[in-house]
């Protein structure tokens, strides 16, 4: 007798009957679809054709012809890499993590990391379907009742969380480390950018980005055998959008400081900034970088708030969930964690994203939540810590 094996695929349980949807099937990628924001999905026009009442894409085939495109299935694929890739974390030289440098589209698409942004995908579906965004949840849409669309940062929050959790479990960032230390050109598209600048800077040990033989490294005035620090180092972890850095540079800071902030952004030191502005040392030039960089986030802390005050209600609500929801999703006892045990008994927006292992923006989201017991102080919106673990623990009741 053979074997009997599992499902191949995902069950879903309804009155007198039983249904299947494989995993390798058309329709099994609808559940990360109706996930996305309407900003994403735009970006192929005949996705946007798909109802968003999923009752009939799921019972018939009247829908199919866009559903069975492979360009819907690329739509999703593309559109959760890129996303996944955002949260990927690596180490700069002094060994902290940070965003991986530059765009997606900078890096070649044999680089293990950008193809194991597409790898992560199967693991993201496995997560929704395992807590309330699977297919049984959209299976028990009632005919006529719509999903609505994520909003860009509530999408943004869920999968920040969800890379997250899937790293973890899988144990990918010691893999992720090693692929980082060990890149090659090869790994960088072959067009010119900053990135590939710098890369190539350190892998020939010179400014130019050209090859330099061992006999012209020893020709230094000094003997020595130098290496060229990362031109944007950490400044890059706290400027990701050149178009939010160019409004950023337009309303908030001065126009020397504007000429330093392009200078680092073109990829030139410290001390070659300073020579360029007329300052006598690159420490000057350092302690004006720090001072673009408070005033950066001081920016985008204000224009985030914008835009959480534009939200209704509902919306809030609807982020405050999912990031509970995440949040309560195979992480354990929050208590017993050590960052949260050493954060303050009053926190801010980046101590309780540091506390819950969330992004600031989610952090964000909850201080504006209307049922977050957020402390306001004058324009700060702070929380208690154990006002926040009371509501840590009511909402994850709720969401288990």
């Amino acid at each position: 007798m053979d074997k009997q094996t599992g499902p191949k695929g995902f069950l879903v349980v309804l009155p007198g009957e039983i249904i299947e949807i494989p995993q390798d099937s058309d329709k099994s990628w609808l559940t990360l679809f109706y996930s996305l924001p309407r900003e994403l999905a735009e970006k192929w026009k005949p996705a946007c054709e798909l109802p968003r009442c999923p009752y009939e894409v799921l019972r018939t085939d009247r829908y199919d012809h866009i559903v069975c495109d492979d360009m819907f299935k690329l739509l999703v694929w593309d559109c959760y890499a890129w996303s996944a890739w955002q949260f990927f974390q690596v180490k700069d030289r002094k060994g902290n993590y940070r965003d991986i440098p530059g765009n997606w589209d900078q890096y070649a698409g044999y680089f293990p990391l950008w193809r194991l942004s597409y790898s992560i995908i199967p693991y993201i579906r496995m997560k929704f379907e395992q807590n309330g965004l699977g297919f049984q949840n959209l299976y028990n849409i009632p005919q006529g009742v719509e999903v609505p669309w994520l909003t860009y940062q509530q999408f943004s929050n869920l999968i920040g969380n969800v890379t997250d959790m899937v790293i973890a479990e899988q144990n990918w960032q010691s893999m992720i480390d090693a692929i980082w230390e060990n890149r090659t050109v090869e790994d960088y598209e072959t067009t010119s950018s900053t990135v590939k600048t710098d890369f190539m800077r350190k892998w020939h040990h010179n400014r130019s980005g050209k090859p330099i033989s061992l006999d012209e490294m020893m020709e230094n005035e000094d003997g020595d055998i130098f290496e060229v620090a990362d031109p944007r180092g950490e400044f890059e972890q706290k400027v990701i959008s050149e178009m939010q850095i160019a409004a950023f540079a337009e309303q908030s800071i001065t126009e020397k400081d504007r000429e330093i902030l392009k200078l680092r952004m073109d990829g030139l030191t410290e001390q070659e900034i300073a020579d360029k502005v007329g300052y006598k040392t690159a420490s000057t030039v350092h302690k004006r970088i720090a001072k673009i960089v408070g005033a950066y986030e001081d920016y985008v802390t204000v224009e985030y708030q914008k835009y959480l005050d534009k939200l209704t209600d509902a919306e809030t609500a609807a982020v405050t969930e999912m990031v509970a929801a995440a949040f309560s999703c195979g992480k354990g006892d929050f208590m017993s964690r050590e960052p949260f045990e050493a954060m303050p008994d009053v926190m801010d927006a980046k101590q309780l994203a540091e506390a819950l292992q969330i992004s600031k923006a989610g952090a964000y989201n909850l201080l504006s939540s209307p049922d977050f017991p957020t402390l306001r102080i004058g324009g700060r919106k702070l929380v208690m810590k154990n006002e926040l673990v009371e509501w840590l623990k009511s909402r994850t009741n709720k969401t288990s």
